[in-house]
């Protein structure tokens, strides 16, 4: 859709559809050292607050840009930049979330180990592959890969949940229930904010975040 909306050339999606690549692959890189970390206590080398601010500069890129197009030609490719606009968010937020998941790791009194968290690793493990596939999904203006997305976001969000809900039954004591159930359900708003992202190119404007893409 973004692509039909923007036309067949044009300097704003291209600079935009870079930044945004970069800044999936930057939450993506966040997620892996955090993961690590929480569930395999791997030690933490790299600074996520350093790797955070270059996702930040991704959304401060994009919003410049499409502020220096419009003030150009403030009637051309409004809505795709609005679509714009609304999706940097989503990425930004992914580089927070991925920062956060290292920051429950404070909260834990003993590594991390046994079902809880070879089930919250399994979950994980579908959930990394959807950076790439919403990435090529929002290069490619692949409407059929970004309802898949969402539909795995879906699934994802489900299993979570119910791991939440388990997690609060358990007899795990108060620091690793709360490290597993906090880190569930930032795992489940990352999935969510890649579905939304999906959302820009199998939905409409006025759809964005919402149908089978809401979180």
């Amino acid at each position: 859709m973004l692509r039909a909306l923007f036309g067949e050339k044009s300097t704003l999606i291209d600079a935009a559809f870079r930044d945004l690549s970069a800044m999936l692959q930057q939450g993506a890189k966040m997620f892996d050292l955090a993961l690590a970390s929480l569930l395999d206590n791997a030690e933490l080398t790299a600074d996520l607050n350093e790797l955070d601010d270059v996702v930040d500069e991704g959304e401060r890129m994009i919003r410049r840009t499409v502020l220096e197009h419009l003030s150009v030609s403030p009637n051309k490719q409004l809505v795709a930049s609005l679509i714009l606009v609304s999706i940097v968010q989503d990425a930004e937020r992914i580089g927070d979330f991925a920062r956060g998941l290292a920051e429950v790791i404070d909260l834990a009194k003993s590594p991390r180990g046994g079902p809880f968290a070879d089930e919250l690793r399994a979950i994980a493990g579908r959930l990394r592959p959807q950076f790439e596939a919403c990435e090529k999904a929002f290069r490619d203006d692949d409407s059929a890969l970004a309802r898949e997305v969402s539909s795995e976001h879906i699934r994802i969000k489900s299993d979570l949940d119910a791991f939440t809900a388990r997690v609060a039954d358990s007899d795990l004591t108060a620091d690793m229930a709360v490290v597993y159930g906090g880190a569930a359900r930032i795992l489940r708003r990352i999935s969510a904010h890649i579905s939304n992202i999906c959302s820009s190119v199998s939905q409409p404007y006025d759809r964005l975040r919402h149908g089978d893409e809401e979180a």
